[in-house]
C-alpha cells in the first residue's frame, strides 16, 4: 500500500507537467483533458487507500539525507484522518476541474491554470500524508506557492498580482513561526515524527511550559493558513483569482491545512494547555467573520467570510476537546463551500457581475443554479436536514458543555447569523426585479451545473451516513456526542427569528435599511463591520508607523552610518595612506637614504631599549 499512497501524491505533480506540456506544444485545450483524467486517477487512488485501509495506519520513513550523524528523515503516515483530507482535496478537486472547462472557456493559457491546479492538490495531498513536520512544512510551502500563483492568476490586473502578494506575505509571516516552532521540536525533544511527539505528550516527557511554546509558534502557522484572527485579511482580497480557485482554497486545500495541522497534533496541543488559545482565536475569528458577511456586497467575499467563520467553529471545537465534531463539519463545509462558490462562479461568469446588489431576479433566468445555491445556503446556515446541521449543532453542544461563556456566545452568535447573512445574499441575487445584466444573463453550461448537483445530493446524503462517517474519523473508537435539546430548541428559535427578520428586509422589502445606512452612527458600524473590523487597516499602521516607521528606520540608519561608514571609512583611509605614501616618492636617492639611515636608527633604538 505504501506504493499507492506515493502513486496518490506522485500522479498530480506528473499529470502537472503533462497538462503544460501538451497544452503548450499540440493543443491548450487538451491540457484540460490530461486534468481532468489526473484528478479522477487521483481520486480512485484515495478511493482504494480508504477501502483498504484497516486497523494501522500505512507507516514508511526513510533518511531524505544526512550529515554525519545527522539524519533528516522523511515518510508518510496515512491514518483515517489523512485519507478523508485526501479524499476531499482529490473529490472536490476533480469536480472542480470539471466546473473549470465552462468557467474558463475565454482562457489564454489553460495549460498553466491546470499545471497550477494539479500541482495545488497534489501539495495537498502530499500534506496530509506525510508523518512529520518537516515533510508538512515542504507540502505547506508548496500550497503556498500555488496559492500565490493562482490568486495572482490574472498577473496583469493590479487588484490580482496585490491580491497574491498579500496572500503571500500574510501566511510567509505565520510559517516564520511555524518554521521555528518546528526547530525547537527538534533540537529540545529530538523528533518532528507525528506520533512520536503525541506518544511524548500523552507520556508527560516533556514540560508543559516548552509544549506550550511549540503548540503556540505551530498554530501561529495555523492561524496564516487557515485564515484566522488576526491574519485573515488575505483571504477576502484572494476573491481577485478565478471562482474556480476560491472554490479550491475554500473548500479542498489550503485554508483546511491548519485545521488539519492542529487535529493531527490533538495530544500534544492538548497536554501543552494549548487548547485554550485555538478556541479563543477561533471565537473571536468566528464572531468577525460572521458580522462582516453581513454588511458586505460583493458575493465572493460574503463567502470568504462564511469561510473563515466556519473554519474557526472548528478550531473551536478542537480547542474544546471535540476534535472530531471540527473534523466532522470540515468535511461538511468543503462539500455546502464547494457548491456555493462554485454555483457564485455560475451566476459571475453568465453576468460578469461580483456586485450582488447589482443583480436580483436571477431565479428567472438561471433556475437551476438558484435551487442549487440555495441548497448550498441550507446547508451552511445549519437547517436540518442538511449537513451542516449535524456538525454545527455537535459543535454548538459541546462548546456549551466546555462551560466557557465568552467562546460560548460568540460562537453561538456566529453560528445563527449564518441563515442571515446566507439568505441575505440569496434573496439579494435571485428574488426581485432583475437587473438589466441579470436580463442578459442565461442558465450556466451542463458541464457547470453537474458538479452542483453532485455536491448538492451529497448535502443531502451525507447526513443518511453520519455514524459511518464519525467511527471512521474517530478510527473506531467510541465518540461522546453531546446534546441539549434547550440549546438545539434555542438555536433553531433565533435562526427562525433571523430569517423572519432578512425575509422582510430582502425579500418583502417591507423594511429598509436605507435610513440605517444613511445615519452617521448606522454607517459607521456598517463600514466597520464590512471592513472586518479594520483589522487590515490596523495591520498595515503598524506595518508603515512601527515595522517601517521605526525598526526599519533603525535598520536603515545602522545600514547608512555603520555598515556603510565601516565600508567606506575603510576606503577613505586607505586613501588617504596612499596619499601620505605617494608624497614621500620624491625619485630622489638622497631622499630615500636619509628615510632609510633614520628607520635604521629607530630599529637600532628598538632593539637596545626593548
Amino acid at each position: 500500500m505504501e506504493s499507492i499512497v506515493y502513486l496518490t501524491i506522485g500522479v498530480f505533480f506528473v499529470g502537472s507537467v503533462l497538462a503544460f506540456l501538451i497544452g503548450h506544444f499540440i493543443e491548450k485545450w487538451a491540457s484540460f483533458w490530461v486534468a481532468a483524467v489526473t484528478g479522477l486517477v487521483g481520486f480512485l487512488l484515495s478511493c482504494y487507500i480508504a477501502l483498504n485501509l484497516h486497523e494501522h495506519p500505512i507507516f514508511h520513513e526513510f533518511n531524505w539525507f544526512s550529515f554525519g550523524s545527522f539524519k533528516v528523515p522523511l515518510g508518510i503516515y496515512v491514518d483515517n484522518l489523512a485519507i478523508l483530507m485526501a479524499l476531499i482535496a482529490t473529490g472536490i478537486g476533480f469536480l472542480d476541474i470539471i466546473f473549470s472547462r465552462g468557467y474558463m472557456e475565454n482562457d489564454e493559457s489553460p495549460q498553466r491554470y491546470y499545471f497550477e491546479k494539479l500541482f495545488f492538490i497534489g501539495s495537498m495531498v502530499g500534506l496530509v500524508f506525510v508523518s512529520n513536520l518537516l515533510g508538512l512544512y515542504i507540502f505547506w510551502e508548496g500550497v503556498g506557492l500555488c496559492s500565490y500563483l493562482l490568486i495572482g492568476y490574472w498577473y496583469w490586473k493590479k487588484s490580482a498580482a496585490e491580491a497574491a502578494f498579500k496572500a503571500f506575505v500574510m501566511t510567509r509571516f505565520g510559517d516564520v513561526f511555524m518554521l521555528a516552532g518546528i526547530i525547537v521540536a527538534w533540537v529540545l525533544l529530538g523528533t518532528i515524527n507525528f506520533q512520536e511527539l503525541n506518544a511524548l505528550a500523552i507520556a508527560g516527557a516533556f514540560s508543559v511550559k516548552l509544549g506550550l511554546l511549540i503548540s503556540i509558534l505551530l498554530f501561529i502557522g495555523a492561524i496564516g493558513k487557515s485564515a484566522q484572527f488576526p491574519l485573515f485579511p488575505w483571504l477576502l482580497d484572494a476573491m481577485e483569482g478565478p471562482t474556480t480557485v476560491s472554490a479550491l482554497i475554500h473548500a479542498a486545500t489550503m485554508v483546511n491545512a491548519g485545521v488539519y495541522l492542529v487535529a493531527r497534533l490533538f495530544p500534544f496541543f492538548d497536554y501543552s494547555h494549548a487548547l485554550i488559545v485555538v478556541a479563543f482565536i477561533g471565537a473571536i475569528s468566528a464572531f468577525i467573520a460572521a458580522t462582516g458577511a453581513m454588511a458586505h456586497t460583493e458575493i465572493k467575499k460574503i463567502l470568504a467570510f462564511s469561510t473563515m467563520e466556519h473554519l474557526a467553529l472548528m478550531f473551536v471545537a478542537i480547542g474544546v476537546g471535540s476534535a472530531i465534531a471540527g473534523i466532522f463539519h470540515l468535511l461538511n463545509h468543503a462539500i455546502f463551500k464547494a457548491l456555493l462558490f462554485l454555483a457564485a462562479g455560475a451566476v459571475i461568469h453568465m453576468t460578469h457581475e461580483k456586485d450582488a446588489f447589482k443583480l436580483g431576479g436571477l431565479i428567472r433566468y438561471m433556475p437551476q443554479t438558484a435551487i442549487l445555491f440555495l441548497i448550498g445556503i441550507l446547508a451552511l446556515a445549519g437547517v436540518p436536514p442538511f449537513n451542516g446541521f449535524f456538525s454545527k449543532d455537535w459543535i454548538l453542544a459541546a462548546v456549551y458543555s466546555y462551560g466557557n461563556p465568552v467562546i460560548f456566545w460568540l460562537t453561538f452568535i456566529a453560528a445563527v447569523l449564518c441563515i442571515a447573512y446566507g439568505f441575505r445574499l440569496w434573496f439579494v441575487v435571485f428574488t426581485g426585479e432583475p437587473s438589466e445584466k441579470s436580463k442578459r444573463a442565461r442558465e450556466a453550461y451542463p458541464i457547470m451545473l453537474i458538479p452542483l448537483y453532485v455536491l448538492a445530493a451529497l448535502t443531502i446524503i451525507i447526513p443518511f451516513f453520519k455514524e459511518k462517517i464519525i467511527h471512521f474519523i474517530a478510527g473506531g473508537a467510541e465518540v461522546h456526542e453531546p446534546f441539549y435539546v434547550d440549546l438545539l430548541v434555542a438555536t433553531l428559535t433565533v435562526m427562525a427569528i433571523l430569517f423572519g427578520i432578512v425575509f422582510l428586509v430582502y425579500y418583502k422589502r417591507v423594511i429598509s435599511t436605507a435610513k440605517f445606512l444613511a445615519h452617521p452612527l448606522g454607517k459607521a458600524i456598517n463600514d466597520f463591520l464590512y471592513n472586518g473590523w479594520y483589522v487590515d487597516a490596523a495591520i498595515k499602521w503598524v506595518s508603515k508607523h512601527i515595522f517601517y516607521g521605526s525598526i526599519a528606520k533603525a535598520v536603515e540608519w545602522i545600514d547608512i552610518y555603520v555598515v556603510d561608514g565601516a565600508v567606506n571609512g575603510t576606503a577613505k583611509l586607505s586613501l588617504a595612506c596612499w596619499d601620505r605614501c605617494r608624497k614621500i616618492q620624491t625619485g630622489d636617492l638622497i631622499d630615500y637614504l636619509t628615510y632609510f639611515v633614520a628607520g635604521a636608527i629607530v630599529l637600532a633604538l628598538i632593539i637596545l631599549f626593548v
